[in-house]
This record gives C-alpha cells, sequence and structure tokens, in this order.
C-alpha cells in the first residue's frame, strides 16, 4: 500500500513524541540548584545551561515549523525536475501517491517554486477563472487571486517585491509585498468543472508566467512540469534532522525580527546564518531530544489545540487554520502555537479566509472527532447526512486524509473523497448519506462509502466551493458525523 513505510514511521514518531513529552518536565521540577555565596554552583550552571538550550531548542522548532513545511514543499517540487523558472501541475490532480497535505482531487493544482525577491521585483501573470494565493516562506499569505482577489476572476499581472522596494508600481499591476520573507511562491487551482475538463483545466493553468520586472521586455520561457501519477511528497523530517531543514531555510531566506531571538540562542546549538550547520556531539544530544518534545507539542496544538476553533457552537467543526491573521501577527503578539498546530496538515495560506462576497472563495472547516466528541478511529463506521440542495454556487466535498501522513487516504479501494460531482446514490428527498468505515455496510452503495483504515486516525476537512449567502450566515450547517453502533 502507497506510504505504508512512511505512515508507520510517523506514527512511530507521533507514539515516541508523545511519550517523551510526558517526561521532559522532570528535570525541571526535579533539580534543585545550588549556590555558594550567592553564585550558582559549577554544577548548577552546567545543568542550567542544558536545560536553557534545549528549551530553545523546543521553541524555536515550533516557531519555524511553517518553514519545514515550505521547504518540504520546495524539494518535492525539486525531485519532480524543472528549476526555479518552473510551473508544477497536477495534470491527473492529486492522488493517494501524493503526500499533500490536506489536498482537492477536484481541482488541478498549479504551484510556481519559491522565488528570490532579493534579486528584484518579480511579474506573476495569473489566468482568468483561477483561485489562489501568493504567501512566504514563512506560510505568511498577502494576497489571493481570482474571484477573491483583486483581479476578480479576470486574471491579470501581480508584482511580487520585497519589504524595502522603494520602486514604482507600474500601473496595471497588483502589488504583492512580502514583509517578513524574501522567497515568494503562488499556488492556484484551475476547476474541471468550469473548464470542462480536466485538460481544460490544466491548458489554463500552464498560461501562467513568472519573470523578473527587469526582463519585462523579453521575457524567458517557463517550463511546465506534470506531476502525472508519479509519487510525490512534501513531508519534513519531525526528527532531529528538521533543525538542518531550518538552517537551509535561513541560508535561503532573511530571518524576520520575530525570530532574530531564536537565531540567537541556536547559535549555541551549531545553528547559524551564512555557516553550515555545525552541531557539535553535545548538540546533538540536545536537538534530538527537543525534536521529540517539540513534534509532540505540535501534535497536540493540531490534533487536541486549545484555541476557540468552533465553527458552530452546536456542531464538532473547527476552523481549518487555527490562526486569526494570515500573516500570524496580532497586535500585541505572534500566533505561534496557532501556525505551527494549522501548518502541520495544511499546505498554503489565504490572505481572506471566508469569502466577504457570496458566491466566491470557498468555506472550508476541519473535523477530527465524532458528534460524542470522539477521535475518527478507522476501526469504526460513520454516517454523515448531506440535506439536499446544499447552498453552493459550485459544489461541496468531504475528503478523507490520514492522521499520520495528513495527506488522502491510501487503501485498495483508491478513493478519498465524496462530493456533489459526483453520481452518488440520493435519498427520495435528494439528499445523501455518506459512509466512512473499513468495510462497506450492508444495503449501502459503494458510491456513497470511503474505505477507511482499521486502528488509524482519520479526519475531515469539508469544502464549499462558492458558497452562497445561508452558509456565510451559518443558517446552513454540515452534520455533525455519527458514529454507527
Amino acid at each position: 500500500m502507497k506510504t505504508s513505510k512512511l505512515r508507520q514511521t510517523a506514527s512511530t514518531v507521533i507514539a515516541l513524541a508523545l511519550t517523551l513529552s510526558m517526561s521532559t518536565t522532570a528535570f525541571a521540577q526535579d533539580f534543585e540548584p545550588k549556590y555558594i555565596g550567592g553564585y550558582p554552583t559549577e554544577e548548577t550552571a552546567e545543568a542550567m545551561f542544558e536545560e536553557y538550550d534545549y528549551q530553545a531548542a523546543v521553541q524555536f522548532y515550533i516557531w519555524g515549523y511553517a518553514y519545514l513545511n515550505s521547504l518540504g514543499w520546495e524539494k518535492g517540487c525539486a525531485r519532480m525536475g524543472g528549476d526555479e523558472r518552473s510551473f508544477y501541475h497536477w495534470d491527473k490532480r492529486v492522488q493517494s501517491q501524493h503526500v499533500v497535505m490536506t489536498a482537492n482531487a477536484e481541482v488541478i493544482y498549479n504551484w510556481a517554486r519559491y522565488i528570490d525577491l532579493s534579486k528584484g521585483p518579480v511579474v506573476f501573470e495569473v489566468p482568468q477563472r483561477c483561485r489562489g494565493h501568493f504567501y512566504d516562506m514563512g506560510m505568511r499569505a498577502y494576497v489571493d487571486v481570482g474571484d477573491v482577489g483583486p483581479d476578480k476572476g479576470k486574471g491579470g499581472k501581480y508584482l511580487a517585491v520585497s519589504a524595502d522596494y522603494k520602486g514604482e508600481i507600474p500601473k496595471g499591476y497588483f502589488e504583492v509585498r512580502s514583509e517578513y520573507s524574501d522567497r515568494i511562491l503562488l499556488g492556484f487551482r484551475s476547476f474541471p468543472a468550469a473548464e470542462g475538463s480536466d485538460e481544460a483545466a490544466v491548458e489554463l493553468g500552464t498560461q501562467a508566467k513568472w519573470y523578473y520586472l527587469s526582463e519585462a521586455k523579453n521575457p524567458p520561457k517557463n517550463s511546465h512540469i506534470m506531476i502525472g501519477d508519479r509519487p510525490f511528497s512534501q513531508e519534513w523530517p519531525r526528527d532531529e534532522e528538521a533543525f538542518a531543514w531550518l538552517a537551509e531555510v535561513f541560508n535561503m531566506d532573511k530571518v524576520p525580527a520575530s525570530g532574530l531571538a531564536h537565531m540567537g540562542n541556536m547559535r549555541r546549538l551549531g545553528l547559524e546564518k551564512g555557516k553550515p550547520f555545525a552541531p557539535d556531539a553535545r548538540a546533538k544530544k540536545i536537538l534530538k531530544r527537543a525534536a521529540k518534545t517539540a513534534e509532540a507539542m505540535v501534535l497536540s496544538m493540531a490534533f487536541r489545540n486549545r484555541q476557540d476553533a468552533r465553527i458552530y457552537d452546536n456542531r464538532q467543526y473547527e476552523r481549518y487554520a487555527l490562526n486569526s491573521s494570515p500573516i500570524f501577527f496580532q497586535e500585541h503578539y505572534e500566533e505561534v502555537e496557532e501556525r505551527a498546530g494549522g501548518w502541520h496538515q495544511l499546505v498554503g495560506n489565504f490572505a481572506t479566509y471566508t469569502p466577504a462576497k457570496p458566491g466566491t472563495g470557498q468555506f472550508s472547516m476541519t473535523n477530527y472527532r465524532d458528534k460524542d466528541g470522539n477521535a475518527l478511529i478507522g476501526s469504526h463506521t460513520y454516517r454523515i447526512h448531506v440535506p439536499a440542495k446544499v447552498p453552493v454556487k459550485q459544489f461541496w466535498q468531504i475528503p478523507v486524509y490520514e492522521v499520520a501522513t495528513r495527506s488522502m487516504i491510501a487503501t485498495d479501494q483508491k478513493k478519498s473523497a465524496l462530493s456533489s460531482t459526483q453520481d452518488l446514490q440520493k435519498n427520495a428527498d435528494g439528499s445523501v448519506d455518506l459512509y466512512f468505515g473499513p468495510e462497506l455496510p450492508e444495503g449501502v452503495s459503494e458510491k456513497n462509502w470511503i474505505k477507511t483504515i482499521p486502528g488509524e486516525g482519520w479526519f475531515t476537512l469539508p469544502r464549499l466551493y462558492a458558497p452562497l449567502e445561508p452558509i456565510l450566515d451559518k443558517t446552513w450547517r454540515w452534520n455533525d458525523i455519527e458514529r454507527l453502533k
């Protein structure tokens, strides 16, 4: 089965991280500092610095988690071939062998690589009828494109510039100013349902271009890489190797002001901008322990979050993005916990999460629990009732993702989502009942069922494309997922 080794590895990491997180607080609670005339003893100072460096590494891992997501995406694209000038297209839609965080099989994904703004302003030509977003290496979202962006679905030219750019924005360009990073990415979706076929949606995606403003009179050609059926993974290391990745990130990108203290602390552990990552034996030991603890913390933030994240007052659904700001900054603090928790299982950030205008954008949420608040586990059978005439202009979808990989569930059924674009078996009133479980329930059409993996957790991210007013004002709500006894 696809990703079985990856899933087993991820499950092992989860188990080890959760076990370790329960024991790592013992040091601070049990160690008794000793002093001589007010001076810490040599033994005390050594122990305190050991603990300080460990805690610093844990916090840096969590603060930088979204950067791991971004670098995982960059490396995943690089393995497919092409170069910085390439666009990458999921021409056969995302499939179960594609380890892409909470992807959607109803659309065609089109992505650029992370482009270096320190070389100058960058022009992106975006096709019409697409929907996408600009975000940086830290997953901060700046501008949406398409019907939710300034081009209003008509396409157009966007000019991405660094924070310190002082030049003019030429007439006819939409500005994208990257405040905290010198690397910018454009990701967008084209829609087979709107274009008439997958092929037409892919063709539309390949109309995208990017080039430096200085090249505008004679833009170099972009290559277009088709992912097809090839395996793809954006997964990042969830152990001490993550620190090597973070060192790589900040040798590619500038360090934002909120990261300076973290980078100052990490010098003691061999991570310093402009230098090769070189932890000594002591640092390696600390980083190994810190990564396990930090990963357990991130998993808790992702799947047992302590935010006020509920979408409805009487349902289990939560905001899929736990941050309230697309750039993770509130007036007096940075949304570190929210960013780490959300971007453990998401790729791509939106400048606008909830469409301001009915019939545009998408309204999404996530759910890890059944109606009774218990975790969704593949050993059990569940049902959700979807009423007739869901108020959307485009379509609705309920996908199933594995907790271990946060990507499409992989079973011999080779099916990971149910949606209004499919030929589902309907009830007499036009409603549909959808089922999730290890075996097809008796009397249920296989069209309405997704197979799950016994013993493995799964979750969903229901999407409502081009939602209408009843969805936006929450008078229409998803029903909870019910476990069948």
